[in-house]
């Protein structure tokens, strides 16, 4: 019985750990307000739809999803036997009909019309085309250089961390006296 409810209980806090890491890794914390949206206009609702159409958002979105749901899994192997209650669950709130028109007035609020008639045009290109197919490669290689570079002199950092914490140790215990 224990053993059932410590197991039950693993399941259900990794599954709002995961969900929140996933959560998190692109949003604002959940304690955030969205922000006071203007009127979403005939227009600039279409020019949304047209952008997110060469963007391919709703495919996007999805594999975003499931590609952190794949790394959660990874991590914590304990989570596999729930994959299918994530994706399910992923599946139900984020389904792209009744997100598109909210993502539209976020758009909106960030480019004019004629802006994201412009953006349509780039990623409707080859080029642009191209771009969306590359650019997710390219961010990754640069976050491995950086990450790269940074490990290289990680003892820099633990050295600078240490002495900041000899520091704050330093002044916690003269504020005791």
């Amino acid at each position: 019985m224990i053993k059932t409810l410590s197991k039950t209980v693993l399941a259900a806090s990794l599954l709002l750990g995961s969900a929140t890491l996933m959560a998190e890794q692109k949003a604002a914390p959940a304690t955030a307000k969205a922000p006071k949206l203007k009127p979403l206009t005939p227009e600039a609702e279409k020019a949304a739809y047209a952008l997110f159409d060469a963007l391919k958002m709703k495919e996007g979105i999805h594999d975003a999803l499931m590609n952190s749901l794949a790394i959660q899994l990874k991590r914590q192997p304990a989570m596999a036997p729930y994959a299918e209650i994530y994706k399910n669950f992923f599946n139900k709130y984020t389904k792209w009909d009744d997100m598109k028109k909210d993502l539209a007035k976020l758009y909106a609020q960030a480019f004019s019309v004629q802006e994201m008639k412009e953006l349509t045009k780039f990623y409707s290109s080859k080029v642009g085309q191209k771009s969306l197919t590359i650019m997710p490669r390219l961010t990754q290689l640069s976050m491995l250089l950086a990450q790269q570079r940074i490990a290289k002199h990680a003892d820099e950092l633990k050295k600078a961390v240490a002495e900041k914490a000899k520091e704050l140790e330093a002044a916690a215990q003269k504020e005791k006296k």
